[in-house]
């Protein structure tokens, strides 16, 4: 079984493929013995391994690609999250940080200070980006209405009193 292959993502951060999370204060920094860092979904699936103590820290080790040496470093270092995420263990969004309201609030704060710094940020593309950021957050907040949903109903027209032959 191979490894996702990494894919770099905007902030630098490295992801996994098939997870990927831009917020880089819920990176943990231990290198494991390869060149690449475990992206936030492996990070998150090793934090909920961790919390459930079902396997054994070496096929964990096994499991992620890793040291012993390094799953322990990291159970050290995530030590508050791994107990929160034991304390909701049955819930399946525990320790999946964009299911947190404040840190989507976070990433998306960090994402409008890019655009707003970037090279061109006077582009009306640019404008537009952080423009929708700001609708974002503030339906994040509930300080908008749900936007309506329209329901189009099929229309019939009866004509009565009219002799459809002689209107060809």
């Amino acid at each position: 079984m191979t490894a996702p292959v990494p894919l770099r993502v905007s902030r630098g951060d490295y992801a996994e493929s098939e997870a990927a999370s831009t917020d880089s204060t819920e990176i943990a920094e231990v290198q494991h013995s390869g060149s690449r860092k475990l992206g936030p979904g492996m990070q998150r699936s090793l934090c909920r391994d961790l919390a459930g103590r079902e396997i054994t820290r070496s096929a964990m080790a096994r499991k992620y690609g890793v040291s012993p040496a390094y799953v322990t470093k990291f159970a050290k270092q995530r030590a508050p999250e791994i107990e929160a995420i034991r304390q909701r263990l049955e819930d399946e969004w525990a320790g999946l940080w964009i299911a947190r309201k404040e840190a989507r609030l976070a990433a998306y704060e960090a994402d409008y200070e890019a655009a707003a710094h970037a090279k061109y940020a006077s582009h009306h593309e640019w404008i537009k980006a952080r423009t929708a950021i700001l609708r974002a957050v503030a339906e994040e907040l509930g300080q908008l209405p749900p936007r309506a949903t329209l329901t189009v109903l099929p229309v019939v027209h009866i004509v009565e009193g009219v002799d459809t032959r002689e209107l060809t």
